[in-house]
């Protein structure tokens, strides 16, 4: 499995190596965003989709972050963030401005956003079904991905003097993946059905959940709790 974790955190240490290849040129774009498009896009004025376009991202903030390519970091300090509408990682060369690209999608290139790591993965081969996904752990048997999508809600008229107009909004969803060699499956979220997938150190699970008080429906715990049963194997 892909150490990407520990490339990531190896990139920190700004070493020599790191940042001649950081230097290199690398066609990061597969286009350009408008703003202006995005809203009428969605039917909206500007204003509208400023109002609501938040909710489409896991953070909507430009962050400094790093592009790898393979084990290379191919360029640092670039501003990202990631789009879960479009799931495109979403990059401005300046701070100021205004319209920005996307990365291009491409199995071997993932990035380090803040401390999120985005990797894309293809799906039956195809780069164009893949999508991104948040590695929050990386382990010698099994990874634990997460998978954030945002769905956008058209507005809604009352269909009558007991209900309320419905505005335009992003809603956001949540999955976690247990990944096994290119395998996903996804987390359930019931504690039972969750050991039921760790079958094979059930007992040693149980107690170690008990004995650390986790809570699987929260992120941290889910991430404790998959790293100890990787260890275990």
């Amino acid at each position: 499995m892909k150490k990407i974790l520990l490339i990531g955190l190896i990139a920190l240490t700004t070493s020599p190596l790191f940042a001649q290849r950081a230097s290199t040129s690398f066609d990061m774009y597969a286009t350009t965003i408008d703003i202006n498009q995005k809203a009428l896009a969605f039917g909206l004025t500007e204003a509208e989709f400023e109002s609501i376009v938040d909710d489409a991202y896991v953070n909507s903030n430009f962050l400094n972050g790093s592009i790898f390519q393979g084990e290379d970091l191919m360029q640092s300090n670039v501003l990202m963030r990631y789009n879960a509408f479009a799931d495109e990682i979403e990059i401005k060369k300046h701070a100021t401005d205004k319209n920005y690209g996307a990365l291009i999608k491409d199995p071997e290139v993932f990035v380090k956003i803040g401390k999120d790591i985005y990797l894309f993965v293809p799906y039956q081969g195809s780069n164009e079904k893949g999508g991104y996904f948040n590695v929050l752990s990386d382990g010698k048997n099994y990874d634990l991905y997460k998978k954030v999508t945002s769905k956008f809600n058209e507005a809604k008229k009352a269909r009558n003097n007991y209900q309320t107009d419905t505005k335009p909004s992003f809603s956001k969803n949540v999955k976690y993946y247990l990944v096994e060699d290119g395998t996903f499956l996804e987390m359930p979220s019931s504690r039972s059905r969750i050991l039921k997938m760790m079958d094979k150190k059930k007992n040693e699970m149980k107690a170690f959940i008990k004995a650390n008080n986790l809570d699987l429906d929260k992120e941290a715990d889910l991430i404790k709790a998959v790293q100890h049963f990787d260890s275990l194997l």
